[in-house]
């Protein structure tokens, strides 16, 4: 049994009884989820769902579940990029490179040396890809 609503601008949520929601083809470790790639058990598109704009954490194959645990949110930062790192305090703005030693999604906290005194820091990725220094 399933439920399918139409929303404004057209687009349809459903859900099953179970709840389950599958990937209409193959799904590549790393893609971002968009409206099109899920549909339910019984081949409803879905187009509205918490699971649109994460990032698969490994290949998910056509028919098998995706779900919130098998995906995260988009990496901004990746392993060994350079990245502008800011210090703000009050009116104060200080703004250098580094490079990530690790990947970080938007609010996750990461490591980085500092390109010019190649001391480590940490910091926290921010929506415009840049890390904010703790």
């Amino acid at each position: 049994m399933s439920i399918v609503a139409t929303l404004a601008g057209g687009f349809m949520l459903a859900l099953t009884a179970s709840g389950s929601i599958v990937a209409e083809d193959v799904i590549r470790s790393g893609e971002v989820i968009t409206p099109g790639m899920l549909v339910t058990e019984d081949g409803t598109p879905v187009f509205d769902s918490p699971l649109i704009g994460r990032e698969v954490r490994r290949t998910v194959y056509a028919g098998r579940e995706v779900s919130l645990e098998n995906t995260q949110s988009p990496r901004l930062v990746t392993r060994n990029q350079v990245v502008t790192v800011k210090y703000i305090r009050g009116g104060l703005e200080i703004s250098t490179t580094a490079r990530a030693m690790e990947e970080g999604g938007l609010n996750d906290t990461v490591s980085l040396i500092n390109t010019n005194s190649r001391k480590m820091v940490s910091g926290v990725v921010q929506s415009g890809g840049w890390v904010l220094a703790q």
